[in-house]
C-alpha cells in the first residue's frame, strides 16, 4: 500500500481534473485492489470517511468510504466499541432512488482540507455498484453518515463539488483558522478544555 496525493479544489491544475466526469471501471481489472487499498490508507491517513478516484488523479468511476466504529461511554468512564468501522468499495456507483426530505448540514471535503460548508442532501438513498469482484450489488435507503458520504461521493465521479451544492456561500469557512485562533486563545486564558477539531467528513 501506498499514500497518494489528495488533489485540492483550490488548485487550477488539480481541479481540472478533479471537475472531469470519471469513466466506467470494466471489471476485471488488473492492480483495481491495489489502487482500492491506497485509497483507503491515503483517505484514512487524512481522517476522511470517503475518498473517490478523481481525488488521487484516476477519472475512473470509483470510491471507497469508511464509517468509523461506534463507541459508548460506560458507567465507569471507559468506552466499548459497539458497532466496528464498515468499508465499502464502490465501483461505478448509480444513485437509483433518493428521499424527497432534505437534511443541511455541514459538510468539508479532503480536497479542501479544513473548510466547511452548508450543504443540502437527501436523508436518505439507494445506491446500486459493483464490488471487486464485479458482483451487482444495492445499498436500500442508506441514510446518516453513509448516505451523505455516498452521495458526496458519487458527486466527485460526475466532477461536482462539495462547494457547487452550498446554496449559501457565507456559510463555506475555513474551521481549520477558528481551531486555530480558539487553540491560541484557550491557551491565552489557561484553558484545559479547548474546541475539538472537526473532522473531515467526506472525500
Amino acid at each position: 500500500m501506498a499514500l497518494r496525493r489528495i488533489l485540492r479544489i483550490d488548485s487550477d491544475e488539480d481541479k481540472k481534473i478533479l471537475k472531469t466526469k470519471c469513466r466506467p471501471v470494466k471489471l476485471p481489472q488488473t492492480g483495481l485492489r491495489r489502487i482500492v487499498a491506497d485509497m483507503f490508507e491515503t483517505m484514512q491517513d487524512a481522517e476522511g470517511v470517503g475518498l473517490a478516484a478523481p481525488q488521487i488523479g484516476l477519472t475512473i468511476c470509483l470510491t471507497v468510504i469508511e464509517i468509523p466504529p461506534l463507541f459508548e461511554k460506560q458507567d465507569n468512564g471507559t468506552e466499548v466499541e459497539v458497532e466496528p468501522a464498515e468499508q465499502y468499495v464502490l465501483i461505478n456507483p448509480r444513485i437509483v432512488k433518493m428521499s424527497d426530505k432534505e437534511i443541511i448540514r455541514q459538510e468539508g471535503c479532503l480536497s479542501l482540507p479544513g473548510w466547511y460548508g452548508d450543504v443540502p442532501r437527501a436523508s436518505w438513498v439507494t445506491v446500486e455498484y459493483q464490488d471487486l469482484n464485479g458482483k451487482q450489488r444495492r445499498l436500500r435507503k442508506a441514510g446518516g453518515l453513509l448516505g451523505w458520504a455516498i452521495q458526496h461521493e458519487v458527486d466527485h465521479l460526475s466532477g461536482v463539488l462539495f462547494t457547487e451544492r452550498i446554496r449559501d456561500l457565507s456559510t463555506l469557512r475555513d474551521l481549520s483558522k477558528e481551531n486555530e485562533e480558539s487553540a491560541i486563545a484557550g491557551v491565552q486564558r489557561g484553558a484545559s478544555n479547548l474546541r475539538p477539531e472537526l473532522k473531515s467528513a467526506a472525500g
